[in-house]
C-alpha cells in the first residue's frame, strides 16, 4: 500500500513538472497538434527548435549523405550497397559478363539453368567442392572461378564485386529452391 502511495505522489510531481515547463509537448494542451512543437508558432511555444535561428534550427541543416552502420566501428569498404536488392542487381550483370575474365566465359557460361552448383544437395558454404578439392567458402569458390575457368583476377575480400556475386548467388539458390519445391 505504502508502495502505491509513493507511486501516486512521484505520478503528480511528475504532471505538475510537465505543467509547469513550457518546452514539454505534454503541457501544450489546446493547441492544434500538441505532439508536433515545430507546427505551433512561436509566441506559443518558445522551445520551438524549427523557430530558433540558424545554425540551431535542425529544419535549416544541411541534409548530408545517410550514414550507414554503427558510429564510430571501422568500415570493411567505401559505402557499396543500400539494401540487399542492389547487390543482387549487380551480382545478375557480373554472373552475365564475359568480360570478366579473359577467356570469354561468364559464370552463366557454366552454371546457366542451375548446372554444376549441385543446389539439390542443399549445401550452405562451406563445404567440400570436387573441382577445388578442398573446403571453400563460397567467397572461395567465386575467387576459385575467377582464376581458373576465367581466367581473371580474383577480387579482394572486401570487394562490391564479391559481395554482389554473393548476394547473386543467394538469390539463384532461393529461386531454385522457390521453383524445386516438394
Amino acid at each position: 500500500m505504502m508502495l502505491l502511495m509513493l507511486f501516486a505522489l512521484g505520478m503528480t510531481n511528475v504532471s505538475a513538472m510537465a505543467a509547469g515547463n513550457p518546452c514539454n509537448p505534454c503541457s501544450m494542451k489546446g493547441h492544434t497538434n500538441p505532439c508536433n512543437p515545430c507546427a505551433i508558432k512561436k509566441p506559443a511555444n518558445p522551445c520551438n527548435p524549427c523557430a530558433m535561428k540558424k545554425p540551431a534550427n535542425p529544419c535549416s541543416m544541411k541534409q548530408g549523405k545517410v550514414q550507414w552502420g554503427t558510429p564510430g566501428n571501422k568500415p570493411i569498404r567505401e559505402h557499396a550497397f543500400d539494401n540487399f536488392s542492389q547487390a543482387v542487381a549487380l551480382g545478375r550483370k557480373l554472373w552475365h559478363d564475359e568480360k570478366l575474365g579473359t577467356s570469354g566465359t561468364s559464370c552463366a557460361s557454366c552454371h546457366a539453368g542451375y548446372q554444376f552448383l549441385h543446389f539439390d544437395r542443399n549445401q550452405n558454404f562451406p563445404h567440400f567442392v570436387n573441382m577445388v578439392g578442398d573446403v571453400v567458402t563460397l567467397d572461395q569458390m567465386i575467387n576459385y572461378c575467377m582464376l581458373n575457368p576465367m581466367k581473371g583476377k580474383e577480387f579482394a575480400r572486401d570487394s562490391k564485386e564479391l559481395t554482389a556475386l554473393a548476394a547473386y548467388f543467394r538469390a539463384y539458390r532461393m529461386q531454385y529452391l522457390r521453383e524445386h519445391r516438394k
